[in-house]
């Protein structure tokens, strides 16, 4: 079975973001995150161009616990992430260890999404779910995220972003051979095709949000 990264590069915070938000105002912080997350969920990896899938700024500690020490600023950037809804609202306030200095006890508990280490845990099989690689990971998978719970919607997003990237691919190639060329038309046919599967891959995705 090939393993894969759950994401397609690693995400890192900007030392100074464009804005400097105050209060309840941390989503002044999202075009900039929307950047440096690579337009991607920093758990899932999803893709954030495509319907029903919102993405929002997740505080990393959770609110309701730096809330009560003032340790953290509600507009902080280091603990802020680009989370697509779903994500962000299935990890919510969990923090097991009860310490916002401490990300996880116990193989229960969340590894920074900016973190090399976020790869040791997780990773992604061929047909685009997320398994884990530890005990840890296994609780991010099974309580955390629960990507087990939400594997087909995990594993429709994986496959319209792979051939999304295809199409793009395939677009850029085109443009390097003339109209009237054997290869354009086989690389438009290869679009085509792609195309068409990216066209039912969406129509089931809309059709499972349907359902939600």
């Amino acid at each position: 079975m090939e393993v894969m990264k759950v994401r397609d590069k690693l995400p890192q915070r900007r030392l100074n973001p464009t804005k400097n938000p105050e209060g309840n105002n941390w989503s002044q912080h999202k075009p900039d995150l929307r950047e440096d997350f690579h337009k991607h969920c920093a758990y899932c990896g999803s893709f954030d161009g495509f319907s029903h899938t919102w993405f929002e700024v997740d505080h990393f500690v959770p609110k309701s616990l730096f809330s009560k020490t003032g340790n953290i600023g509600l507009c902080q950037y280091d603990n802020l992430v680009y989370s697509c809804k779903f994500c962000n609202n299935v990890k919510l306030s969990k923090w097991p260890s009860k310490d916002e200095t401490i990300s996880n006890v116990n193989n229960k508990g969340f590894v920074n999404p900016c973190s090399d280490y976020y790869d040791i845990h997780l990773y992604r099989t061929n047909t685009g779910s997320i398994r884990w690689l530890t005990d840890l990971g296994k609780w991010m998978v099974e309580v955390g995220f629960k990507f087990d719970e939400r594997d087909y919607a995990v594993k429709l997003l994986w496959e319209l972003n792979q051939l999304r990237k295809a199409i793009d691919i395939l677009t850029l190639e085109a443009k390097k051979h003339s109209e009237d060329s054997e290869e354009y038309n086989n690389i438009i046919k290869k679009s085509q095709e792609y195309g068409l599967k990216y066209f039912l891959y969406r129509n089931e995705l809309d059709e499972y949000y349907k359902t939600m």
